[in-house]
């Protein structure tokens, strides 16, 4: 998905990224009721990047091509914010427009998360966009997770060829107007950038990629996404081949953003894909 001679002056914004310094020991903190932070850690470095329009390439990118995409939903929920329903309603759903999309055998979705500005929701789990460059699985502890769905599925991890980690990102305002999310092409993402960070759950310690600034990213967006449209986006793939086996994204603010205006509220799911070949 690297941008052409004419894909070059396509629409772009100029916003803060938070990268964290190199070379740093940090924590990121979820293992209290109290809200999420906003970023991984303090210790961030924060650089002024393009960040283009993904809405006006001439060619879009896609989840099996470029790692992250954008996609139309029209999926039947009666409520987003019912753990109950979002899990026996908008779980098959999305399992099947992945595996159609993907030519996957079988996919499992493990987990899902509620994210808000602010703090107005009456939920348990309090989680804020994160606005640091990150991406949620390294492959130990994408393997961790793998055996323990697996697990609970009563399935077998040498039934298949490989797998995949894809997050979905779908908006639960109108429009969004604000923290929209922002991707790296992995194509310019270099080994010396990335660096483990630990975090912290209630029951046990994680871990996850934060990665340093790198003039060579090249940074790309859908602004003002809405709430029949998603965005799917690959954290982890076990093919060792595919040059695209994870997208370091982040939030951010838009450098026009109005506080008086909706703020952001979304709602992220976490699938395993399983494929035969």
């Amino acid at each position: 998905m690297l941008l052409g001679a004419a894909e070059q002056n396509q629409p772009k914004i100029v916003a803060e990224i938070n990268y964290i310094k190199p070379n740093i020991q940090a924590t990121f903190d979820l293992s209290t009721i109290k809200k999420s932070a906003d970023k991984l850690t303090e210790q961030i470095d924060k650089r002024v990047v393009n960040i283009a329009n993904a809405r006006s390439l001439i060619k879009a990118p896609t989840l099996n091509e470029d790692g992250f995409g954008l996609v139309a939903n029209e999926y039947q929920v009666p409520n987003y914010f019912d753990d109950a329903a979002v899990s026996t309603e908008l779980y098959p759903q999305l399992i099947k427009h992945l595996i159609n999309l993907t030519a996957a055998k079988h996919g499992l979705i493990f987990d899902h998360t509620i994210r808000s500005v602010e703090d107005s929701l009456d939920r348990s789990e309090k989680r804020s966009p994160i606005h640091t460059v990150h991406n949620d699985y390294v492959a130990s502890s994408a393997k961790t997770r793998l055996d323990i769905e697996l697990e609970k599925q009563g399935l077998k991890a040498s039934d298949y060829s490989h797998y995949q980690i894809v997050n979905t990102w779908i908006p639960l305002v109108d429009v969004v107007l604000d923290s929209p999310l922002a991707f790296i092409d992995a194509r310019t993402v270099s080994s010396t950038q990335s660096h483990l960070l630990q975090v912290a759950y209630p029951d046990r310690i994680g871990e996850i990629e934060g990665f340093s600034y790198n003039p060579e990213n090249r940074w790309f967006y859908f602004p003002q996404m809405t709430s029949k449209e998603q965005l799917n986006f690959k954290v982890f793939d076990s093919d060792e081949s595919n040059s695209v086996h994870r997208i370091p994204h982040s939030a951010f603010s838009l450098p026009s953003a109005n506080k008086n205006l909706e703020r952001r509220v979304s709602i992220e799911l976490r699938t395993i894909l399983l494929f035969s070949e």
